[in-house]
């Protein structure tokens, strides 16, 4: 099953295979910090597992995708967090793809949170504010305005899609990145609507971070 839960039994899900290759060549960096000789096999399986595209150059969700419905977020998360997608401009092809492709009812709020992430990333405040308030406005419960799973949902507490969106402030908006030197900011943009963000405390050295207009 891919991360879109939707593509059961599918082959070479984008997601599946882009964390695989992740995690082989974090192990080979480990093993390097280590003082251990890395398997060079690791290298060379995480080379040669595919990440599908399109012919448009749109990267494909999995082997058999034919530009359906998607439930939640997949090929989008090979640009944040999996850093497999790095150029802007393939970053924003997958993002105008696959952002038309997300039903408006019955998704959870992840999606949304990952797109957020990735526009004010690439410099869209107005799109991102748009995808930042879908991704919890209409999932809020009263009395206590908790989030629910879906728009419109009565399943509270739903902690999936509220760490979606404290990412989206965190390391969208606000363009933290954790990096192997530690945490810094990268380029972002807010929406019209705000000045600026503040967010403190921020990692073990407690370091304020601001994004002005």
């Amino acid at each position: 099953m891919a991360a879109d839960e939707w593509a059961e039994n599918v082959d070479n899900n984008a997601f599946t295979n882009a964390a695989a290759r992740a995690n082989l060549q974090f192990a080979t960096q480990a093993a390097q910090l280590l003082g251990i000789t890395p398997d060079p096999d690791w290298v060379n399986v995480a080379n040669n597992i595919p990440i599908l595209k399109m012919p448009d150059g749109v990267t494909r969700e999995h082997a058999t995708y034919n530009g359906e419905g998607i439930k939640q977020a997949d090929a989008n998360l090979l640009s944040y967090p999996l850093k497999e997608v790095t150029d802007p401009k393939a970053i924003r092809k997958d993002l105008e793809y696959y952002e038309t492709r997300v039903p408006n009812q019955g998704t959870p709020a992840m999606t949304q949170a990952v797109f957020t992430t990735l526009y004010a990333r690439l410099g869209d405040g107005d799109k991102a504010f748009r995808w930042f308030h879908d991704a919890y406005i209409p999932n809020l419960n009263p009395p206590f305005r908790v989030i629910a799973e879906t728009k419109g949902g009565t399943n509270p507490y739903f902690a999936t899609g509220a760490g979606g969106i404290l990412q989206s402030v965190l390391m969208g908006f606000g363009g933290l990145e954790i990096t192997n030197n530690g945490i810094i900011q990268i380029k972002s943009a807010l929406p019209k609507q705000w000045k600026s963000l503040t967010l403190t405390n921020i990692g073990t050295e407690k370091k304020t971070w601001t994004v002005k207009q």
